[in-house]
């Protein structure tokens, strides 16, 4: 029997009938396509990944590039601006002289601001008192803060005392009657006077709180307060003999218009020796001495 002959014609005896087994070549190579597609588009990925970071990076370099050629410009302007300040300063030394006392005056503790009076006198304000060459300026036109509160000072008080003595030992007895006053008690003396006299009539003999010499403690009332000082022996002596030892007659005789005080002999205040024998070998007042005013129209707030 011919066993090829349910074999179809085209088919030879080599050739291996199996039917199940055609469709594997196909299958295989539609799978090896996609991969290799799938490698491609990964490699395409990672190349356009590296592109964009790498331009990140030539961007960020540029830009920090481009910073420190702005600062670097910005530190030679500042150093090239300091050098001329320098040299502008060299070349004048007044002008030189001016700016480092205004850069002290802003550092101080206190108000910086000038005062119009006492042109070619060093002036400083500090914590709301008025310095004028080293003085401590009390008057109508400057004031003291309500806060100020030093009792009396302890160079002026000692200065006084080595004064007593020396006067008792040409038989004149001197006294401290009052001293140091404080804002609230000096507030309430004036207040006192203009109940009984007027405020203008209180202006002349008393002033008004923060106004007074004696908040500062560098001034005393001698013996007494009443007029019938005048012309007595303490009075004469203290009048002849006060700066010696620092003190002025604060409101000298015929000084009134400029202190804005009547003549008290009994009134004097600490201004150290030096300046108490200028002030009264010249026969002026400590407004005239300072060139200020002593008026509450002109009252520095």
């Amino acid at each position: 029997m011919d066993n090829n002959k349910d074999k179809p014609s085209f088919f030879s005896d080599s050739d291996d009938y199996n039917l199940k087994s055609e469709p594997e070549a196909p299958l295989s190579y539609s799978v090896r396509r996609r991969t290799a597609q799938q490698i491609r588009r990964d490699r395409m990925q990672a190349y356009a990944v590296m592109i964009i970071f790498g331009l990140i990076v030539i961007a960020a370099v540029i830009y920090f590039v481009a910073s420190g050629n702005d600062s670097g410009e910005q530190a030679a302007d500042s150093q090239s601006s300091a050098a001329s300040q320098v040299e502008s300063a060299a070349d004048d030394p007044a002008s030189s002289t001016e700016t480092q006392s205004s850069a002290e005056a802003d550092s101080s503790s206190g108000d910086t601001s000038p005062i119009s009076e006492a042109q070619g006198h060093e002036v400083e304000v500090i914590d709301g008192r008025t310095y004028i060459d080293g003085i401590l300026i009390v008057n109508k036109t400057y004031s003291l803060p309500q806060s100020y509160a030093p009792g009396l000072d302890s160079v002026a008080e000692d200065a006084f005392y080595d004064m007593a003595a020396d006067a008792y030992g040409d038989g004149i007895v001197l006294y401290i009657c009052s001293g140091y006053r404080s804002y609230e008690e000096q507030e309430q003396l004036y207040n006192n006077y203009a109940t009984e006299r007027g405020v203008e009539k209180a202006d002349e003999v008393s002033s008004r709180p923060g106004h007074s010499e004696h908040q500062s403690g560098l001034c005393m009332d001698v013996n007494t307060t009443e007029f019938s000082f005048e012309g007595t022996p303490e009075a004469i002596w203290l009048e002849e003999n006060c700066a010696d030892y620092g003190f002025i007659i604060r409101f000298p005789e015929g000084k009134e218009d400029i202190t804005g005080y009547t003549y008290e002999p009994w009134h004097i205040r600490y201004v150290g020796v030096e300046a108490a024998k200028e002030i009264t070998s010249q026969g002026i007042c400590l407004e005239e001495y300072l060139d200020v005013s002593s008026d509450y129209a002109n009252a520095q707030q």
